[in-house]
């Protein structure tokens, strides 16, 4: 199915252009994006409405993306590992955020948890996106823990069990994303920057 798409898609673009191979590469590479994130989206959209978490699911989307603008963080290296990834992430996440009333130590531990991994961490590049220049990981670092700051400030002036969830969880997720062993247990390197830091020498 996916195949048919990039291809029914390319040979569209080609009637109306001609096109190089690099620049057929590119498209490829961004058609297979574009598919990826529809289905995910229809697939898991379709799941939420069946769990009735529909609310839940888009803020959580909301304050995941915030923390990710520049946190940045790992990404799957297959369409399968991203599957089996985020399907628990978001369903089953948002299910937990909506049904489970969590002790506040157990919030605060996974707050904890998400700043110091902030501090240590962010922004957490990858390999084909690379983090080269310092005053843009400086900024990275500083514009993600005020955005941290900001949900601090929401948790602290909520008085819902659920927005409390979501908050902690998505920054939990966050954290998880930029920690270096899960880099490890995927195989992907981390501070990829440096590489370019040792050829500049």
């Amino acid at each position: 199915m996916k195949f048919k798409f990039i291809q029914a898609s390319l040979n569209l673009i080609k009637e109306k252009r001609e096109i190089t191979a690099l620049e057929e590469k590119k498209l490829k590479y961004g058609l297979e994006g574009f598919y990826n994130v529809a289905t995910k989206t229809v697939v898991f959209l379709a799941l939420a409405i069946v769990l009735d978490i529909v609310p839940e699911y888009f803020m959580l989307i909301f304050v995941y993306s915030t923390l990710r603008l520049y946190g940045f963080g790992i990404h799957m290296k297959t369409s399968f590992q991203c599957w089996m990834t985020s399907l628990p992430m978001y369903i089953g996440g948002c299910f937990l955020i909506k049904h489970v009333v969590f002790p506040d130590i157990i919030l605060f531990i996974m707050w904890a948890f998400g700043f110091i991994s902030f501090l240590l961490f962010a922004p957490a590049d990858t390999p084909s996106r690379p983090l080269i220049y310092k005053k843009k990981r400086v900024r990275a670092k500083i514009l993600s823990i005020l955005i941290l700051s900001i949900y601090l400030g929401v948790y602290l002036n909520s008085t819902s069990s659920i927005t409390h969830n979501l908050i902690v969880y998505g920054i939990f997720m966050e954290s998880i994303a930029i920690n270096p062993i899960v880099y490890k247990l995927f195989h992907t390197s981390f501070n990829n920057y440096r590489q370019y830091e040792q050829n500049m020498v």
